[in-house]
């Protein structure tokens, strides 16, 4: 769910998308900003001891970027974030830039 939460939001945001579609390789998705293809890996984040989330993203060796989900409430509360220096700087606000907005035109003939 994490994987496809993560390839419908970047989608949605602009991005093309292209889904590992078997359980091989390091990444799970390929995403293409301006492009430019970034490997992603993602992983899905569990509550820890202290209160706060913990993903397995030390595992992910470069140049695939862990990408975590967080998993709180309902499916569209959850919130996606890079790891703190591993991805690249332009894409940083990546996941909390809004997407091209939608725009209301009353047409008079509907």
């Amino acid at each position: 769910m994490a994987e496809h939460w993560v390839a419908l939001l970047a989608a949605w945001k602009g991005a093309e998308v292209y889904p590992n579609l078997n359980c091989t390789g390091s990444s799970d998705l390929i995403m293409v900003v301006d492009g430019k293809a970034y490997q992603l890996d993602v992983k899905l984040a569990r509550p820890n001891s202290r209160g706060s989330w913990r993903g397995n993203t030390d595992k992910v060796q470069d140049p695939v970027i862990p990408v975590l989900v967080i998993p709180t409430g309902d499916i569209s509360e959850w919130k996606v974030q890079w790891i703190r220096g591993r991805h690249p700087e332009e894409l940083t606000d990546f996941w909390t830039k809004s997407a091209v907005p939608f725009t209301y035109t009353k047409h008079n003939d509907l």
